[in-house]
């Protein structure tokens, strides 16, 4: 039997050094039945530990999580990271989607932050870990339920967010995710116009705003095979952008 660790967070922002967890939702799934078996859902205010944060007008707007809310609702983050040690103790695996490149980093400094001990789980990152069948280019989780013929009735709400992640994964073999798991990843930007960016999006690159740039995570193989197809021009990255 495996019992897998979904997490999800939403942040005040996209750089895991300034930015704070506002919202963890967490779900351990138990593969071999397909269900979820324990869940944590936890707004997280920061201010209760500095006593100074204000939610920015964008992450408001994404998530849906207020000043009011985060006051009403926040709880302390260590407290959330103890809670979340009580499920970690189960698990033999995390997953995440993006996970590598946001929720991981995320984990990392808020586990440096208070204190707490990060459990040694590796990551399974569905977002790049996961085949796809070939007519799914998309990554985006809203979208990939949809192909998976179903939707998720509250986006950019971390437990639900987990639900839909665990919900798309168990359509494939745990043991192909923790295979590819294992193989190299590399960054690529896609040198795209803007009249030409359309091409990347449907290819699964994502506009990473502050360097104005299209990328992606690939494993190698996969990327060796894309470049050929893709109509357009690459290049590696040294790492990923955000």
């Amino acid at each position: 039997m495996s019992l897998i660790l979904g997490i999800d967070l939403e942040t005040s922002g996209l750089d895991p050094k300034k930015d704070r967890i506002v919202e963890l939702g967490a779900v351990l799934y138990d593969w071999e039945l397909q269900i979820p078996v324990q869940m944590i859902s936890k707004i997280i205010d920061p201010a209760m530990e500095n006593g100074e944060f204000k939610i920015s007008e964008e992450s408001e707007e994404l998530t849906g999580i207020s000043d009011h809310m985060l006051g009403k609702y926040g709880a302390y983050e260590k407290d959330v990271l103890v809670e979340l040690q009580g499920l970690s103790q189960f698990a033999d695996y995390r997953m995440g989607h993006f996970c590598n490149d946001f929720d991981a980093l995320f984990m990392i400094e808020s586990y440096a932050r208070t204190a707490v001990e990060e459990p040694s789980l590796t990551w399974l990152d569905t977002s790049i870990d996961i085949r796809y069948p070939e007519h799914i280019k998309t990554r985006n989780l809203k979208h990939l339920a949809a192909e998976h013929g179903f939707l998720n009735p509250f986006p950019h709400r971390a437990v639900f967010d987990v639900l839909t992640m665990l919900r798309i994964a168990s359509c494939y073999k745990l043991e192909d995710i923790i295979a590819r798991s294992k193989e190299p990843t590399v960054y690529v930007q896609a040198l795209v116009s803007f009249e030409e960016k359309d091409f990347a999006k449907d290819r699964g690159y994502r506009w990473f705003g502050p360097r104005k740039l299209w990328w992606r995570a690939w494993k190698i193989s996969d990327y060796e095979a894309d470049k050929m197809e893709c109509g357009f021009r690459t290049q590696l990255l040294p790492e990923a952008p955000e």
